[in-house]
């Protein structure tokens, strides 16, 4: 297992630290799978009640703001062996960039990990503009758990708070910058744009999920945004589409996603 997973990259940190902007901007550069564990959430929830998991069916019957308030024992159906099998899988062709940190030591000495960390102050910031209704009380409290574990060594870490997002990226582009040129990495304009796809399907299923497992909810007003599939790697566009409009794209494997402007 340690071996299959050495093609990952690990961009680890509490919420807010920027790492799916990171992860993100090293895809697109340099021809990487990004892999957001978030994305997989109601993948991974039906195969733990598949397989009768306790954890999962209480998961399963939370309300959102039962969820944004549980405590992480009360929601955890063991989706760490999931997320490993999940990287084990994904082809070969390119390197992965996993936005969470490795779920144990053995899985993170395969690979290369950073660990981005703000202070409990620009954390708090970040996340009341993210979360204007309200931020889920875990996040915060992860903050002590993460520090604790990082006090006990055996990762980088990048303190965030006076760095600016692209300051980020670039220190840890540095620091993976010799794992990136040993590749495998998409060379192709092709590849490079089937690697876009397989992250804009992953934000669809998310959101379809959500729809399906979230009691009342409604997300057929949904705006959602992707990755321009323009494949050009110094492209940093995002565009936004209603759900319906994303679905009819994806789904279908029709036509492009570009931004304005953007050629296919």
């Amino acid at each position: 297992m340690v071996e299959e997973l050495r093609q990952v990259l690990w961009v680890g940190g509490v919420a807010g630290a920027g790492k799916t902007s990171v992860a993100r901007a090293l895809a697109r550069r340099h021809g990487l799978r990004r892999y957001n564990p978030d994305t997989q959430t109601w993948n991974h929830l039906a195969r733990a009640l598949a397989k009768g998991d306790p954890a999962a069916e209480r998961f399963a019957g939370m309300s959102p703001a039962e969820r944004a308030a549980a405590e992480p024992d009360e929601i955890d159906y063991a989706r760490g062996p999931m997320i490993v099998e999940d990287l084990r899988t994904l082809p070969a062709e390119a390197l992965v960039v996993a936005e969470l940190t490795p779920p144990d030591p053995a899985v993170a000495a395969a690979g290369q990990v950073v660990t981005l960390m703000p202070s409990q102050e620009v954390q708090r910031d970040r996340l009341v503009r993210r979360h204007p209704g309200g931020v889920p009380a875990r996040y915060l409290r992860a903050w002590q758990a993460m520090t604790e574990k990082l006090a006990q060594g055996g990762t980088h870490v990048i303190v965030v708070d006076d760095l600016t997002p692209d300051e980020t990226i670039a220190a840890v582009e540095r620091l993976f910058a010799r794992r990136i040129a040993e590749g495998p990495t998409a060379s192709t304009f092709e590849q490079r744009r089937d690697l876009l796809r397989y992250a804009n399907q992953a934000v669809l299923t998310q959101c379809l999920g959500w729809a399906q497992h979230t009691l009342g909810s409604d997300v057929t007003k949904t705006v959602l945004e992707f990755d321009c599939e323009c494949a050009r790697p110094t492209c940093t566009a995002l565009v936004r589409l209603p759900l319906a409009d994303a679905s009819a794209v994806l789904i279908s494997e029709s036509s492009p996603i570009l931004a304005g402007g953007h050629a296919a």
